[in-house]
């Protein structure tokens, strides 16, 4: 909870504070061929803050010197807890890489981008793609860990499931899984009022926190699942108790939905240790409950992922048979992150939990448990029978690395595939001997995708 931007809460006094509500524009960070780019201005906590929005202006700009200049006059109050707006204007229609500088101008004020205090401004960078994002055909791609604005108390929010459900399309997204904290829902009636939304392509889902082995409070993912399930424990409400609600067994028979577990080593601050009683997912948890497997890669490849790869292999050479996932974890960022840097005194903005940048690309609907799948930034990477495919696009960049993971004997044996300058290649990949295989890869622009693992059959 002390990880967000947040400019009204004070414990007991914050340099971040004040008396006025957060103001910021927001954009998806790519565009689709064909698709609209929806530009959004999103005001918080007017409400409390009431604020009166005179205009909006700025410039496109791309790096072939075209610039694009825009003036919309506004002319509104704002008065409730949350606001989306879509703004109308001009957007380019040649692809590549354009800057959005905007500004808005408020009570007399100015600002660029948003009003966070002592958080340089920074312009809206959106890659309007040439090609659609590659994926094998029939497959369905997803963000399945993002928040809406039903997350929402003193110290985070998120966006509204429609502005999602919109964002989704323009970005190249099958689906959405919206996974609120269980201490944000709060109860049955709230969350059955999110289900009741009933958007196309968006799954109902929820971030359970929960007691790991060591009753720490660790957090679950639920897909699906028809019931609020309880969990209190690290939602900062009841700082005499922050004892978890539920095991993770409890947690998971009580959703009655396939669960994973949700950025198993996130990499916390001390004070959530200790004022929140927050701790990681081990390989005991992960094995010795009805797991489906574990959302690692959280919108970034930090410590968190490595760490959280780690364990997943080593599950995978025990013999369990769990999936990884990819998601984002964002709180309605849609171009970059906003976040705490130091708690109630500075904020800082990078590109770690934007929605829909990492992405779980599946063979059947979300709905149901797929038996394999791959995530990816970028390019795509999946296995079909015993042949290993690879596909990249030039927004994406030329494969610079395709590796295969053996599990046998305890660990994993590597083995460089070879490649050129293609953007497809297809390889026999045979199980032989194997416990299992899988495999990733990584382009010449930084973009990433591996594939769960696929077992050999069990002996006749």
């Amino acid at each position: 909870m002390l990880h967000y931007a947040e400019t009204h809460f004070k414990l007991p006094v914050s340099r971040l504070y004040r008396k006025e509500p957060v103001i910021l524009i927001d954009s998806p960070f790519q565009i689709c061929p064909g698709m609209p780019c929806p530009v959004w201005l999103i005001v918080r906590k007017a409400s409390k803050f009431p604020v009166f929005i005179e205009e909006v202006y700025g410039k496109w700009k791309n790096a072939d010197g075209q610039t694009m200049p825009f003036k919309l006059q506004i002319q509104k109050q704002f008065d409730k807890p949350f606001h989306f707006e879509e703004l109308e204007f001009e957007k380019p229609q040649s692809t590549g890489l354009w800057m959005l500088e905007i500004f808005i101008k408020y009570d007399g004020k100015v600002c660029e981008r948003w009003n966070y205090p002592f958080l340089p401004p920074r312009p809206l960078i959106i890659n309007f793609l040439k090609e659609h994002p590659p994926k094998p055909e029939g497959w369905l791609a997803g963000d399945t860990h993002c928040h809406s604005s039903y997350t929402l108390d003193s110290v985070e929010f998120g966006a509204a499931p429609a502005v999602l459900q919109k964002a989704a399309k323009s970005v190249g997204l099958d689906f959405v899984c919206i996974t609120d904290h269980s201490y944000d829902l709060l109860n049955e009636m709230k969350f059955q009022k999110l289900k009741n939304e009933k958007l196309e392509n968006v799954i109902i889902g929820e971030e359970i926190s929960c007691g790991n082995s060591e009753n720490k409070n660790v957090h679950l993912l639920a897909f699906g699942n028809e019931n609020y399930v309880e969990g209190h424990g690290d939602g900062g409400r009841r700082w005499w108790n922050t004892n978890p609600d539920l095991t993770i067994k409890e947690a998971i028979k009580k959703s009655n939905a396939f669960c994973f577990a949700a950025h198993p080593k996130l990499q916390m601050l001390l004070a959530e240790k200790i004022l929140l009683k927050r701790g990681h997912w081990n390989f005991k948890d992960l094995t010795e409950n009805k797991i489906c497997g574990a959302q690692f890669w959280n919108g970034f490849r930090g410590e968190d992922f490595y760490q959280g790869r780690t364990l997943w292999i080593e599950c995978l050479l025990a013999g369990y048979k769990l999936l990884p996932l990819g998601g984002n974890d964002a709180h309605g960022d849609l171009n970059s992150y906003t976040a705490v840097k130091q708690p109630l005194w500075s904020l800082k903005c990078n590109q770690e939990h934007v929605f829909g940048q990492v992405r779980t690309v599946t063979p059947k609907p979300f709905s149901e448990l797929p038996e394999h799948l791959y995530m990816t930034d970028g390019p795509a990477l999946w296995f079909e029978n015993s042949a290993l495919h690879a596909k990249s696009t030039e927004d994406y960049g030329k494969f610079l690395s395709i590796t295969v993971f053996r599990g046998e004997n305890g660990s994993e044996k590597t083995e460089k595939m070879k490649i050129d300058d293609s953007l497809s290649f297809d390889f026999e990949i045979p199980l032989n001997n194997s416990l299992y295989v899988r495999a990733e890869c990584e382009t010449t622009l930084g973009k990433f995708a591996m594939t769960s693992a696929i077992f050999s059959p069990p002996a006749a």
